[in-house]
């Protein structure tokens, strides 16, 4: 009998993007927080590692770089698409705007005080495709 895991929601969309360009290499981006600036994070984060050890996807390359959260200044980009002259007010707003959605994240990144002061962060890419459990 196939044993089948229980997936989060973010772990049944990675495994359905996989499947729907099933033959290809799906590329995905992610960020972790810096615990330690001198060595990147060398092992998976557990919601990609399951996906990896129930066989349900095989990671083909990774890369870590460090930099300014692409998550936090896609979101400024967004917030303050429709104002003339963003201004620190509206920074503050949305920062903790941005803040409060995160509740239920694995680990909180909280942008800095000063206008567009993103957190650095680890920016993680992948290359996967899914597999056929065995």
């Amino acid at each position: 009998m196939i044993s089948i895991p229980s997936l989060t929601q973010t772990q049944l969309a990675l495994l359905r993007a996989a499947k729907k360009y099933s033959g290809k290499t799906v590329r995905l981006c992610y960020e972790t927080p810096i615990a330690n600036p001198r060595k990147p994070p060398i092992k998976h984060p557990p919601f990609i590692q399951k996906l990896v050890d129930f066989e349900l996807i095989e990671v083909e390359s990774r890369q870590v770089l460090c930099g300014p959260s692409l998550l936090q200044k896609d979101s400024w980009y967004e917030y303050c698409g429709d104002l003339e002259l963003p201004s620190i007010w509206a920074w503050e707003l949305w920062r903790e705007e941005f803040i409060a959605r995160q509740k239920e994240a694995p680990y909180v990144l909280i942008p800095g005080e000063g206008f567009e002061e993103f957190s650095d962060v680890w920016i993680q890419e992948i290359s996967y495709h899914a597999t056929q459990p065995s």
